[in-house]
């Protein structure tokens, strides 16, 4: 008696624990602004879920345990909590990284959601016995296969993402996993070690901490890196690396005579032209209203080729959009002992003579 009223006080803690960290990160989600409304509802939905689950977990654990009118809660609350518990993790991952498949992914979903439910009257997954104690049933692998696979969808997703923002890290995103997954092995190996949901409210607490550093980096407009992020790197940049600075040309006039609204859609085309080009060399940013980056880390990229590729992808973009404006280059490299400001500034010289050049060869 003595060592399972030791188990019931070490699992009241951990839920105590576990509990307090979801209303913590309540707290932060609800009041962070930095993410989008839609992602930051996501995320809520995701905790409020998961603190009935925790609460629903102890109660059939530890003060339910024997009584056997209790047992109906059991089934019904534990029914709930495997239909449910596979869908959050592409909650999330849909609402921050819409993807075609999406809606397959969720109603394959919801037929699991609609099995796990009639567990509640044909014990297949798990079952309850007359004095309320749980066992699991023939099926519970197809329960734990189901969110396993909706956790590494997210991950996917957001490996996937982290090619198109570049402020995202695929070792974190892979990491959090692996903290989550490591918890469900525990409690599948030992089912005395009940370690599964804070698992999982660890690697949501950790991932919303990855998507929000992910949103401080990334210019929401070209979905390059911002300011920020490009600042920052250049406190400790890796040396030598090359410095290439991109001005959009006459931006001022396109606004002036096509309207701030094709002005955004010309950013957002030559951002993406310069992150096709230079995003295996480096890294993209867009710095100012009409001005990008790239920070070329890769020695053996040859500069100026791929500038003559930015060009000529610029000029196709063009040839279909007659509005669309051109752009002026400028690079400097930086070696080992290089002040990186004096090398920005002979980029920057090198970009404003190459736009007066293109100016005056457009007057001849």
């Amino acid at each position: 008696m003595l060592e399972r009223t030791s188990a019931e006080q070490w699992f009241t803690g951990l839920t105590l624990l576990t509990l307090m960290v979801l209303a913590a990160a309540i707290v932060l989600v609800t009041t962070n602004h930095t993410v989008g409304r839609n992602a930051r509802s996501a995320f809520l939905g995701n905790l409020i879920a998961l603190t009935l689950i925790v609460a629903a977990d102890w109660i059939n654990i530890v003060a339910a345990h024997g009584i056997s009118e209790m047992r109906t809660f059991q089934i019904v609350s534990t029914s709930f909590t495997f239909a449910v518990a596979p869908i959050l993790p592409v909650i999330i991952a849909n609402t921050i990284f819409p993807e075609r498949y999406a809606r397959v992914v969720l109603v394959v979903l919801a037929i699991h959601a609609v099995f796990e439910l009639c567990n509640i009257f044909y014990p297949l997954v798990f079952s309850v016995d007359a004095t309320n104690a749980y066992s699991r049933g023939s099926l519970y692998w197809v329960y734990m296969c189901s969110y396993c696979i909706s956790s590494v969808y997210l991950t996917v997703e957001s490996i996937k993402a982290s090619t198109t923002y570049q402020a995202a890290s695929t070792v974190s995103v892979v990491t959090i996993l692996l903290c989550m997954l490591g918890g469900v092995a525990i409690q599948v190996s030992n089912p005395g070690l009940r370690m599964s949901w804070p698992a999982v409210v660890i690697a949501v607490v950790l991932y919303f901490q990855f998507y929000t550093e992910m949103t401080l980096r990334t210019d929401a407009l070209t979905m390059l890196l911002n300011r920020h992020g490009y600042e920052e790197f250049l406190a400790h940049p890796p040396l030598p690396c090359t410095i290439v600075l991109i001005d959009v040309d006459n931006f001022k006039q396109v606004n002036d005579t096509y309207g701030h609204a094709y002005g955004d859609v010309a950013l957002r085309t030559l951002a993406r032209v310069v992150r096709k080009r230079f995003g295996n060399a480096g890294l993209c940013y867009r710095i100012g209203g009409d001005e990008f980056a790239v920070i070329v880390t890769k020695k053996d990229d040859d500069i100026e080729s791929l500038i003559a590729t930015l060009y000529n992808a610029v000029s196709a973009e063009r040839a279909a959009d007659a509005q669309l404006p051109g752009i002026s280059v400028g690079f400097a490299r930086a070696d080992a002992g290089s002040s990186i400001r004096d090398v920005i500034k002979q980029a920057d010289s090198a970009m404003y003579e190459n736009k007066r050049a293109r100016k005056a060869r457009a007057a001849v």
